[in-house]
C-alpha cells in the first residue's frame, strides 16, 4: 500500500447514548447492556446492531484497532438507532450529545478521526440549525442521513433543505439504512434486516432521490451509498429498461437518465470485501467513485480485511497503483476536503 487509507463507512457509539437507550426499558427502540463491554439495539422484537467491541465507544481502543488493522484515517458516523428515531424533543438533544461527543473524539485524534454530523431529521428546521453548528462550529466534514425518516420518504420536498446545505457547505451525504421500510417482510420471512432489509432500503432511497427530482432540485450534493452502492450496480440493466419502460406510467421524467445521475453524483464504499461484487461496482462506477468502507465495528465489518481485499481487487484485475490509491483513499481526501495526514504534527 501506498497511500493514506480513510475509511468512509465505520460508526461510533457516545457511550452515554448507549447508557441512555438501556434506560428505555419497555419503549420500541431500546438497548440492553449484555456484558461487560457489550451491548445491543433493539427496534420492538428485533435487534438491530450489536455493540461487540470496546472500539464501538471507546475512542483509544479504537485507535488501537487502526493500528492493527493498518487503516490511517476514519470519518465517523453515529448508526442506528439514531436520534431521528426518537421523540422529537430527545432525537434533538440527543443529536447535539452526539455530534459534541464526535468532535471531542476527533480533536483527540485530529488527522485520524474525522465526522459525520447527525441530524434530528424528524424537525428539519432544528436538523438546519445543527448541521449549520456542525460545519461552522465543529469543522465535521460530511452528513449522515438514513433511508427513511421512521417510515417517511426522504424525496420529500420538505427535506430538500439539507441537500441544498450539503451541497452549498461541500458536505457529503453518507447514505445509510435504517430500519427498513420492508421490515414486516423481513420479518415474516424471519431474514436478519442485515442481509437484505438494509441495502434493499438503502437503494430503495437513493434511486427514489434521483428518480422523484431531489437530485435535480438541488444540483450540488453528492452522496455515498454505503455497503457497495446497496444492489443497486448489480441491477443496472433492470434500472434502464425499469425507467425507459414505465417512468412514463408514474408521472416521472429527469433532464438526466438515472444511471447517468448516480454514476456522476454517486461513489459507493468497499463495504462488502467480496472480490465478484467488487468487480462488478468497479466496471459500473470506476474507480474514481469508490471509496474504502469497513462498517467497523458491527459483526458484518471487516476492519482488518478491508485494506486487503481492495489491495487484491486491484492484484486480480491488474489495476495501475493511482487507482488503487483512488479507492483506498485519495478520492476520500479529495471528496471530504482532507488535509495531508502529514500536516498534523503528531502523524509526521
Amino acid at each position: 500500500m501506498t497511500y493514506r487509507s480513510v475509511d468512509v463507512h465505520n460508526h461510533f457509539y457516545p457511550k452515554e447514548y448507549l447508557e441512555y437507550l438501556v434506560s428505555r426499558t419497555g419503549e420500541r427502540i431500546r438497548a440492553e447492556q449484555t456484558g461487560d463491554e457489550s451491548y445491543v439495539c433493539i427496534c420492538g422484537d428485533v435487534r438491530v446492531a450489536h455493540i461487540d467491541r470496546p472500539g464501538h465507544y471507546d475512542v483509544e481502543a479504537r485507535i488501537r484497532d487502526l493500528d492493527a488493522a493498518g487503516m490511517d484515517t476514519q470519518i465517523m458516523s453515529k448508526t442506528i438507532p439514531a436520534p431521528e428515531l426518537l421523540p422529537r424533543d430527545e432525537g434533538v438533544y440527543w443529536a447535539k450529545k452526539i455530534n459534541d461527543a464526535l468532535a471531542e473524539a476527533v480533536a483527540k485524534y485530529p488527522g485520524r478521526l474525522y465526522a459525520y454530523a447527525t441530524l434530528p431529521y424528524q424537525d428539519v428546521d432544528a436538523a438546519i440549525v445543527e448541521l449549520e453548528r456542525c460545519k461552522k462550529e465543529l469543522n465535521f466534514n460530511g452528513i449522515q442521513m438514513f433511508s427513511n425518516m421512521q417510515g417517511e420518504v426522504m424525496y420529500q420536498e420538505k427535506f430538500d433543505p439539507i441537500f441544498q446545505m450539503a451541497g452549498d457547505y461541500d458536505l457529503p451525504i453518507l447514505l445509510h439504512p435504517t430500519i427498513p421500510m420492508t421490515s414486516e417482510a423481513m420479518d415474516k420471512s424471519k431474514i436478519p434486516y442485515q442481509l437484505y432489509g438494509y441495502t434493499l432500503d438503502s437503494t430503495l432511497c437513493v434511486i427514489s432521490l434521483i428518480f422523484n427530482g431531489t437530485f435535480e432540485r438541488n444540483t450540488k450534493f453528492k452522496l455515498i451509498h454505503a455497503h457497495l452502492g446497496g444492489i443497486a450496480p448489480y441491477m443496472v440493466r433492470r434500472l434502464k429498461d425499469s425507467w425507459k419502460g414505465y417512468a412514463h406510467e408514474w408521472g416521472l421524467e429527469r433532464e438526466q437518465l438515472p444511471e447517468e445521475t448516480y454514476r456522476e453524483r454517486v461513489w459507493a464504499d468497499t463495504t462488502s470485501f467480496y472480490l465478484p461484487a467488487m468487480k462488478c461496482c468497479l466496471e459500473w462506477l470506476g474507480p474514481e467513485h469508490m471509496m474504502l468502507g469497513t462498517d467497523y465495528a458491527h459483526r458484518v465489518g471487516d476492519p482488518e480485511g478491508a485494506i486487503k481485499s481492495l489491495v487484491d481487487l486491484g492484484e486480480e484485475l491488474e489495476l495501475p497503483q493511482d487507482q488503487v490509491d483512488m479507492m483506498l483513499g485519495k478520492n476520500a481526501e479529495e471528496l471530504f476536503n482532507l488535509p495531508p495526514l502529514s500536516s498534523y504534527p503528531a502523524n509526521k
